[in-house]
């Protein structure tokens, strides 16, 4: 294994534990953690296997009552004990042991890389790891190492997800609803001043509500009390998400690190994370403001000379991100291609007057319609031939509504809105 794929592995593991630990009762987000897998861990009962191993791995950590007490060792132990088993605050802590927030935040790394040795040791995760390429002094500061993701896995992730017309006060209260049992561990009093069908936005909706959970676990988990302040406004071409906390002691706990996955989240979406702090009345007022793309609905042409089939495409279509436009006639679609700016063409194959094969010859030789994306269908397996002759997929009919949107969440172009 290379040093360089060692030192990324090993930078993924910590991620991964820290997020774990930060959620460590949040059977969500244990659920779907990757170190059920890594840890070789009971995958039927992943929510409570994981948090009883973490919590094992840290009381483990746990030095002979004999070693000093402000030894590191039981800094370490301490602040995993009091800060992911306990859930205290960073406040809490800090004053626990006698450290400034900022000290704190620099004693938490170094305990979770300590946890990290130990689960990778005593699991035996990967015995490369063990090997001399790369020590753990090489993941350096990793949260800011992983800010951004690459264009391959920023479409990864784009592929697992549908562009949809999305409601964000409806996102919101279900955000609300999954962060209850924090929201009330953590005292925080929650003002919610979006309301329903005012800010409707084309996005992907599910990266959206990993992005929004995120932030505002993140903002849970620095103090007790205080409020969280929910606002929008609409932009030219875009919506702002305002999030608001009140009274944190300290401007330096608003960490940018802590909104590492956030921010990958919305880079997906070409979308950003803007962080600001001001002092008011002796308080800090911490803001973060999700600047959020709201994305022109992508039109895609369907062809196909069975009407009942047409409206079944544009029953699927709706609330998604993308606009239908429908032809039964194949000579009319193909003035339709080079009229109307289309960023992908469904083409059915058994049709009168003229059938799919002819039409793709045609939409494929003609430069206005030769870039444009078509995807084949038919009732017959057809996929080689449809690909020899130049459609970048096949789709055997009857079609799912699942099957329809992953396709065209791989050839359709999502465009900015120009205006409000």
């Amino acid at each position: 294994m290379s040093a360089n794929r060692d030192t990324l592995q090993k930078i993924n593991f910590y991620e991964q534990l820290r997020d774990a630990l930060y959620a460590l009762y949040d059977p969500i987000v244990i659920t779907d953690s990757p170190l059920n897998a890594w840890l070789q861990l009971d995958q039927k009962n992943a929510p409570l296997a994981l948090r009883q191993a973490l919590v094992d791995a840290i009381n483990a950590l746990k030095p002979p009552e004999s070693d000093p007490r402000n030894s590191k060792s039981w800094r370490i132990y301490s602040v995993l004990h009091q800060r992911f088993i306990g859930q205290w605050s960073q406040r809490k802590v800090a004053l626990n042991l006698a450290l400034s927030e900022r000290q704190l935040q620099r004693e938490e790394k170094s305990a979770i890389k300590a946890l990290m040795i130990y689960l990778w040791t005593t699991y035996q995760v990967d015995q490369g790891w063990q090997t001399e390429a790369a020590s753990l002094d090489d993941l350096g500061d990793v949260e800011e190492r992983s800010q951004k993701l690459s264009e391959a896995e920023a479409q990864d992730l784009r592929a697992t997800a549908s562009l949809v017309e999305t409601d964000i006060a409806l996102l919101l209260d279900g955000v609300l609803a999954t962060l209850k049992p924090a929201l009330e561990r953590s005292l925080m009093q929650v003002e919610n001043h979006i309301n329903s069908e005012t800010y409707l936005v084309v996005t992907y909706g599910e990266l959206l509500r990993q992005a929004v959970l995120n932030v505002l676990f993140q903002l849970l988990r620095h103090d007790e009390g205080g409020t969280l302040r929910l606002e929008a406004e609409r932009s030219t071409g875009e919506v702002l998400l305002h999030i608001q906390r009140s009274s944190l002691p300290e401007p330096e706990v608003f960490a940018g690190e802590r909104f590492t996955s956030a921010r990958a989240l919305l880079q997906v979406m070409n979308s950003e994370l803007i962080l600001e702090s001001e002092a008011s009345n002796n308080a800090v007022l911490e803001r973060v403001t999700i600047r959020l793309s709201d994305l022109a609905k992508t039109p895609i042409l369907f062809v196909d000379d069975n009407v009942d089939t047409l409206r079944l495409y544009q029953h699927y279509l709706a609330h998604t991100g993308y606009e239908y436009v429908g032809c039964s006639a194949p000579l009319q679609s193909l003035q339709m291609a080079k009229d109307r700016v289309v960023h992908c063409i469904i083409l059915d194959v058994l049709m009168p007057e003229l059938d799919g094969w002819r039409a793709l010859e045609i939409l494929r030789h003609d430069p206005i319609t030769e870039s444009i994306p078509i995807i084949v269908t038919s009732i017959l397996p057809q996929a080689e031939l449809a690909l020899a002759l130049g459609a970048v997929e096949f789709m055997r009919k009857p079609i799912t509504q699942s099957a329809l949107l992953a396709a065209l969440n791989r050839w359709g172009r999502p465009l900015r809105k120009e205006s409000a």
